[in-house]
């Protein structure tokens, strides 16, 4: 049992002072909730004070204009938390379920703050049950499945509040794709509630079970699923044309480039900074092959046609780099022998890589397993 009482510190002091190498992760286990239910009360009590402080202005003493600037100055906290904490302390002595849960420390400050922004935004039509249902959550759940039980309770109150904020989120929505210097694409924004929803469904779909040498992240694996995303799109041929083409992914490479031939200039990527030859040599393993000739096209044609990848699709069924289980669909035709190393496109000489595996023979140089050719 941890004691802080009012000589917390000096708890606190000996807590530090004690070798918890000899102490049962069992019994930390019990103190870590005792801590953080301290840690509650003792912003209960922040709260409580700051609300006497705020309210006799005692950051007048030190020439502060509000009670924020001074949380500012003095306790070094951001503007946006030291609004909130201002604000909640205002609120909290109308809510006196939820100020004797917090000060017990039975809910934490997340929880209170929650819990007072909603009384504030929902105002008169505020119930006298809603403050007993919540702090009865709170209780129970993180602040984040509590948002859950607000959303319930402000379309219940005030259902036009509730239409109101989302579509006030919904004008909110905003994408910025950016390229850095280091040629890395940055992509930031906020999506409303459906917009974010379909995303994440569309993604997680996409992010299939890591097979046996997958050792992506899952931030890693979200975004090689948001660029599928993008591929299949395209592949799909649905896109509106842009400038009377379909959407595409537009390489320009010398021959000696694709060939990986010594002192040979990159390959240019539309939209992109100049890209390595090997990545050059990825794409243009199923590609639409357009030769120019003193600034002239000499016409263009699949690398792969459509009959010769159905061909290839029934062989192969999926990706044959072993271990792997990605469908047709995901995949890329590869030549064992790249067409532009003189490799004929012929079955014998193409098998399918998943987008990831095709990737790590080219640019990863990793070695190429295939697995035996499906009955």
């Amino acid at each position: 049992m941890l004691e802080m009482g009012v000589g917390g510190s000096c708890a606190l002091a000996e807590l530090e002072r004690e070798d918890i190498a000899d102490v049962p992760v069992e019994v930390i286990g019990d103190q870590l909730v005792e801590l953080f239910a301290h840690r509650n009360r003792v912003d209960a009590e922040i709260e409580r004070r700051l609300h006497r402080f705020d309210k006799g202005e005692g950051y007048a003493a030190d020439h502060a204009l509000s009670a924020q600037a001074w949380l500012r100055w003095k306790c070094r906290l951001s503007a946006s938390e030291a609004s909130e904490r201002v604000k909640v302390a205002r609120q909290l002595p109308q809510l006196e379920l939820t100020a004797a849960a917090f000060a017990d420390g039975s809910v934490s400050y997340r929880h209170a703050a929650l819990i007072a922004r909603t009384a504030s935004e929902i105002g008169e039509k505020w119930e006298s049950n809603a403050e007993s249902i919540l702090v009865t959550a709170a209780k129970e759940v993180d602040p984040g499945r509590l948002r859950f039980a607000v959303g319930h309770l402000k379309h219940y109150l005030v259902p036009d509040g509730a239409l109101d904020e989302a579509n006030a989120n919904y004008e909110r929505r905003q994408l910025y794709l950016s390229q850095t210097m280091d040629g890395m694409f940055k992509l930031d924004g906020q999506l409303d509630a459906e917009g974010g929803a379909a995303l994440k469904t569309a993604l997680d779909a996409l992010m299939t079970p890591p097979s046996g040498d997958d050792d992506r992240n899952a931030s890693e694996r979200r975004a090689d699923a948001l660029v599928e995303l993008a591929w299949r799109q395209m592949d799909a041929g649905t896109l509106p044309q842009v400038g009377g083409q379909k959407p595409h992914l537009l390489v320009t490479a010398e021959l000696a480039t694709l060939a990986a031939q010594p002192n040979s200039p990159a390959a240019e990527l539309e939209w992109s900074q100049p890209v390595p030859a090997e990545t050059a040599r990825r794409i243009a393993c199923d590609c639409e092959l357009t030769p120019m000739l003193d600034g002239e096209s000499h016409g263009s044609r699949k690398v792969i046609p459509g009959w010769k990848r159905r061909a290839l699709i029934a062989r192969d069924r999926g990706c044959r780099f072993v271990g792997c289980d990605m469908p047709s669909a995901w995949c890329d035709a590869h030549h064992l022998k790249h067409w532009a190393d003189g490799g004929l496109d012929e079955l014998w000489n193409l098998v399918l890589l998943c987008r990831r595996h095709h990737r790590m023979v080219h640019e990863g140089r990793v070695p190429l397993r295939l697995t035996a050719s499906p009955p």
